[in-house]
């Protein structure tokens, strides 16, 4: 990969293929532009795929690349569709596919912060 660039289109064409291939019916890819702390995953589900609940190792923001996704957090639900930027919720949240869809994870760890 180019550590300068990165064609967002063949990335989620390809990861919507795995996904899709995936009994779980999710697939993900990290990008790695060079960065020490940043860190950037695309992840890309098929209709109902999902990332169950999780918490937040520190600040991050989701774009939704292709599709539709629900981000839910504590009772709380919103839909994002393709185009569209959320903050990830600091608490324990979860993500579902309502279609065919890619979103580009973007992640900066805190200290004192643990993935799960």
């Amino acid at each position: 990969m180019d550590p300068i660039a990165l064609d967002l289109d063949v990335m989620a064409a390809h990861v919507l293929g795995l996904a899709a291939e995936n009994p779980q019916r999710r697939a993900s890819q990290r990008i790695d532009l060079g960065h020490q702390q940043l860190r950037m995953t695309a992840i890309g589900f098929d209709t109902g795929g999902e990332l169950p609940e999780h918490k937040n190792p520190g600040e991050a923001v989701l774009q939704v690349l292709r599709g539709r996704i629900r981000l839910s957090e504590a009772g709380r639900a919103i839909e994002v569709a393709a185009g569209t930027v959320a903050r990830i919720p600091d608490g324990v949240h979860s993500v579902e596919a309502l279609e065919p869809s890619v979103i580009l994870l973007t992640a900066l760890p805190l200290p004192g912060r643990h993935e799960h």
